[in-house]
């Protein structure tokens, strides 16, 4: 005898109907969760701190090339960002100074040539005019100014750092904060970097009398002034500066000397 065919439940094929409904579901990737809004994705805002970090150049890869008196030199790092242009114009200078030729700075006309200390110690500056100082007994003798000692300024500390990177790039460092009353730290001292080669300052071509055979009598100094220079030369140049002064009679033809020793 065939037993009756199984009849299933209305309960039974809900409950199977569910199940397959949930498997097909998951197997086709429709979960419950795919029916939720999306959401754009933001870009990711960096914080102040953040940005600051991210624009500023990196020393360890700053790097840039100018020409100094034997060929072009690469500076790296920190001397890279230190290193500064300069424009003789400012001060009144020439940019470049010919040799055995007359030019005229600051209204006074001299010539660049050899030294009479002779060619191992290089050019020296001859007056091609005279220059009378008056003797007074009443104050201080303070002669007529002949022309600044120009060139860019730095800390002390930079021009040392520039010069370890490039021991032979010449600075003719002259000491601005040398004077009575300074409170700077030794490494904060402004320095003046006087090349006459690169930056036209005349004044670099000036000997001391430090050693010299015959002694030679200094005829001239410089010294430091606050503030902008005189007119009109202080209209482009408002900073602290130097001048060299006459400090006696220079006759034309006569070569300048000042006192000064090198470190």
């Amino acid at each position: 005898m065939t037993p009756p065919p199984y009849v299933l439940s209305q309960g039974v094929l809900v409950a199977i109907g569910n199940a397959l409904s949930q498997a097909f579901a998951v197997g086709i990737g429709t979960s419950h969760e795919a029916n939720k809004p999306h959401h754009e994705a933001r870009p990711c805002v960096p914080s102040i701190r953040q940005r600051s970090k991210a624009q500023r150049p990196s020393e360890g890869h700053a790097r840039t090339i100018v020409e100094g008196r034997w060929g072009m030199c690469e500076f790296t790092c920190k001397c890279a960002n230190s290193i500064q242009s300069w424009n003789p114009a400012v001060l009144g200078l020439l940019d470049s100074l010919p040799y055995d030729e007359e030019v005229v700075v600051w209204g006074r006309r001299w010539i660049v040539k050899t030294s009479t200390l002779g060619e191992r110690h290089g050019y020296g500056v001859y007056a091609c005019e005279d220059i009378i100082v008056e003797d007074s007994t009443s104050c201080r003798r303070e002669g007529p100014t002949l022309f600044p000692y120009g060139g860019p300024i730095y800390k002390r500390r930079h021009c040392n750092m520039i010069l370890r990177q490039h021991p032979e790039w010449k600075t003719f460092a002259l000491e601005m904060d040398t004077f009575a009353g300074s409170t700077r730290r030794h490494s904060d001292v402004r320095v003046i970097d006087g090349d006459p080669i690169r930056f036209g300052n005349i004044a670099g071509f000036i000997n001391s009398t430090v050693g010299t055979r015959p002694k030679r009598k200094a005829n001239c100094e410089w010294v430091f002034v606050k503030g902008p220079p005189p007119a009109p030369y202080g209209e482009t140049y408002h900073e602290d500066h130097c001048l060299v002064l006459a400090t006696r009679t220079i006759r034309s033809g006569d070569e300048l000397f000042t006192h000064y020793e090198w470190n």
